[in-house]
Order: C-alpha cells, then sequence, then structure tokens
C-alpha cells in the first residue's frame, strides 16, 4: 500500500521553471487550482489581448483540484440543506441552475481541447444505508421541490436500490445529475488550453506578499516581484497563508482509499451496470466509485482538522484510524471483495468556511477571491469562475449576482482564533459523529 494520491500516477508532471525576472501583467492569480485556471480561461475568451500570469508554488493542478475524488456534482458547499437555509429557496435555485451548467460545459470543454479526462457521464445516487438516512433522502428531495427541480428523481428502495448499486448495505438510492473525472488529468489539460491561449503559468513560484505600490498590486516571490493592476487569490485550502484570508476558510482533511485494478471476475460479483458514484447521506459522508482502470476509489468518513492549520503532507497524508473507519466501510458495502487489494491510502486539505458555503468576491482591500468550495469544487470553480472573470472586468452579469459572489468590498465571517478554533472544531465534530452513530438522540439537521 502506498500513501501517496492515486491520480498523480495516471499522468506524469515536469513542473515549470520558476520566475526569475520582475513581470507586469493586468491581472495576476495566485493559485493554478481550478478556480485559477478556470478564471483565466475565461479572461482570455473575453479579452485575449488581457496580459494574465498565474503563479503557482508547485504544479498546476497539484493541490485540492488535482487530489479530489472526481466527483461532478450539483453540489455547492456542503449541502443542499446549507444553502437553502443561508440563501433561501429562489436564491439557491439560481446558485444550482448555473452549477448545473457548468457541469455540462466542462464535459463540452474536454470534448472540444481533447482533453482526456477520463469524464464519464454516469451522475451519481446519494444512498441509505439506515431508516435515518432514507429519511434524510427524503428531506433532501423535498428541499429539491422546493427550489424548483424541474425533474424530481425518484427514491429507489430495497431490491430496486440494489439494481443501482449491487450492495447489500444499500437500503435506497436517489439519483443526482453529475459525471466521474479524472480531477488530475482535467487540471492539466486546462493549464494547457489556458497556456495556448496566451496567460502565462510560473510553477514552482510561491506568492509570498502581497502590497501595494503606486496604485499597483506587487506580488513578491522567491526570486521575483509581480506588478499587476488586479490580483486574485485563488488558493482554497491555502488561503488562510495570506494575512487577509488568515480566519476566512479552514484546511480540512479528507481521506480515500484506492483499490489495484479489479479483475473482469471480481467486477462480475457486484452488479453495477451504469457505473455511477455513490455518496452516503450523512453527515461525515462516505462514497465510492469506478476508476476508468477499474479500481474503487472509496474514501470521506471523519475530516480532521489539524491544529493551527497544519497541511504537512508528509505528517498527515496517511491517517491510520480513518483508513481503519474506510477499510470497514468498504467490507460492509461490498462484503464479496475481501481479496481485492488497497493499492492508495492517502490524504489531502479541503478548503472549509464558517458557513460551509463557497465565499466569491472582491476583499476590502480590492483583491478579488474565491474559497470554501467544501469538497464540491470541480463544477462550482467553473461557475465561480465566470464570477470573477466579471468582477474583474467590472460586468454586471447574473454570474456576479449569484447568491454566494460579494459584488463589492465585502467581510465574510471569520473563524475566531486559535485555540478556540481548535476547540469548535473538535466538538462539532464530536456532535456530527454521534448523529451519525446515533440519530435517534439528535435527529434535527446540522449541516
Amino acid at each position: 500500500m502506498r500513501h501517496g494520491i492515486y491520480w498523480r500516477d495516471t499522468e506524469a508532471v515536469v513542473p515549470g521553471p520558476p520566475l526569475r525576472q520582475d513581470v507586469a501583467c493586468d491581472v495576476a492569480v495566485i493559485g493554478a487550482g481550478y478556480t485559477g485556471l478556470w478564471t483565466a480561461h475565461f479572461l482570455k475568451q473575453a479579452d485575449p489581448g488581457l496580459s494574465v500570469h498565474l503563479l503557482e508554488m508547485d504544479y498546476a493542478g497539484a493541490g485540492a483540484s488535482g487530489h479530489n475524488d472526481g466527483f461532478v456534482t450539483p453540489t455547492i458547499g456542503h449541502s443542499l440543506h446549507g444553502v437553502v437555509r443561508r440563501w433561501g429557496p429562489e436564491r439557491a435555485a439560481e446558485a444550482y441552475a448555473a452549477v448545473g451548467r457548468s457541469i455540462m460545459e466542462i464535459g463540452r470543454f474536454c470534448d472540444k481541447n481533447a482533453v482526456d479526462a477520463e469524464l464519464e457521464r454516469t451522475g451519481f445516487h446519494m444512498v441509505a444505508t439506515s431508516p435515518w438516512q432514507v429519511r434524510r433522502l427524503e428531506h433532501d428531495r423535498a428541499l429539491a421541490a422546493l427550489v424548483g427541480t424541474r425533474s424530481l428523481p425518484e427514491i429507489a428502495r430495497g431490491a430496486d436500490a440494489r439494481d443501482v448499486i449491487g450492495s447489500p448495505a444499500i437500503l435506497a438510492a436517489m439519483p443526482s445529475g453529475g459525471a466521474l473525472i479524472n480531477p488530475h488529468r482535467l487540471a492539466r489539460g486546462l493549464a494547457r488550453v489556458v497556456t495556448e491561449q496566451g496567460a502565462v503559468i510560473h510553477e514552482r513560484t510561491r506568492a509570498h506578499q502581497i502590497y501595494q505600490d503606486g496604485g499597483r498590486y506587487r506580488i513578491r516571490t522567491d526570486h521575483a516581484t509581480v506588478s499587476a493592476d488586479k490580483v486574485l487569490v485563488a488558493t482554497d485550502a491555502y488561503q488562510h497563508t495570506f494575512p487577509m484570508f488568515r480566519r476566512a476558510s479552514l484546511p480540512i482533511w479528507s481521506y480515500a482509499l484506492v483499490t489495484e485494478p479489479l479483475t473482469d471476475a471480481q467486477l462480475a460479483r457486484v452488479h453495477w451496470p451504469r457505473r455511477e458514484g455513490f455518496v452516503e447521506s450523512r453527515n461525515f459522508i462516505v462514497f465510492g466509485r469506478l476508476t476508468a482502470d477499474n479500481r474503487i476509489l472509496f474514501g470521506g468518513g471523519p475530516a480532521p482538522y489539524r491544529p493551527g492549520r497544519d497541511m504537512d503532507e508528509s505528517r498527515w497524508i496517511h491517517d491510520r484510524d480513518v483508513e481503519r473507519f474506510l477499510l470497514d466501510a468498504f467490507h460492509r458495502y461490498f462484503p464479496v471483495w475481501t481479496d481485492v487489494r488497497v493499492s492508495h491510502s492517502y490524504g489531502g486539505c479541503i478548503g472549509v468556511t464558517r458557513d460551509l458555503v463557497p465565499h466569491v468576491g472582491r476583499h476590502r482591500t480590492g483583491l478579488y477571491y474565491a474559497h470554501g468550495y467544501c469538497g464540491n469544487g470541480i463544477a462550482t470553480t467553473h461557475t465561480a469562475s465566470k464570477a470573477l472573470r466579471d468582477l474583474i472586468l467590472d460586468r454586471d452579469t447574473p454570474y456576479a449576482r449569484l447568491p454566494f459572489v460579494a459584488s463589492g468590498p465585502h467581510r465574510e465571517a471569520a473563524f475566531p482564533v486559535e485555540p478556540v478554533t481548535r476547540v469548535g472544531a473538535k466538538a462539532l465534530s464530536a456532535v456530527l459523529a454521534l448523529q451519525d452513530r446515533r440519530p435517534d438522540l439528535l435527529r434535527r439537521t446540522i449541516v
């Protein structure tokens, strides 16, 4: 078993050279993940003459964009429940319609630009393994009706649910639109397209400081300085490394296991005809999917916060307790696959905001920002980047008025200082875990 991210094995990367000479540009983007890359793409589409430079401390797509689990879903932030509670059903409907369009547009982008991201337009299912989780599915279906979903999904139960995914653990299943993708290959393909458009990506170039001088922004890196009229900070889980966003988001660790490729005989043991992914309806979700080479990716479970916003991959890429939880859950879902070996066990950080929805907008310092996708960013980053394009170009459009977008200088809800954050995160995790184990003790939906 390797404690390394599986997706990185599917396409080798040789990072480009670091920036070593001062440059000036119209727009500087810090972070070459999905948000930074999509924003550069849309800016160059809108104005090909615009000078756009991206600064990336590793390689394009090295962060959460390239190591997530590849579910392209309409989910915004943590859950539909949180979005409706935060903005109300009408505004939530606007946001979900925009993200739904992004799902289709990502597929068209891959087709048009020959990006082999192993896209499978299968959608996914929310599944229930207990009566309480069945009630959560029913609640989510009612919320979908509230936000005006045109074709309400039906909840399959019992044998009908297991006809979708042949797991003895599944009691009910509700379909959702979406797709499965190789997130690393999508990020690398997007980086190629952005470069072909004329944007410049400086890999192995860490942004250490942002300051204003003479009416322009200046970004200090290891070897050079970038000056720009406008700056977008698009580092999501790393957003806290910049002082103005220190308390805007938290890096939370998310873990997964990936098996060796299944043989045809092993695959035949489980009825899974359409290969859609699944997500268990609980606070600390459990999810599974097939990869293009017929491995099983299985993840979720406890999502720890490391005190002091510790993101040290060498220390935390492996968590023995979470690994044990996931192995137990995998065998609960698929007891016929006890002979399937796990090849990769790993974790990485996602960015989470205090209200569990993404924050996009213009900071009071004039910097543009986007963070807090809560692990559901593949489609939402595409939508958010259209909003960022319009904000940066000073356009009043429906994207710039989406509910998770702040069009003017804005102060978002902040996390408290340490050690209050550490204590609060631990307490909330304990309550959510207790509800997953004993829903009879706490029936109200918390997140």
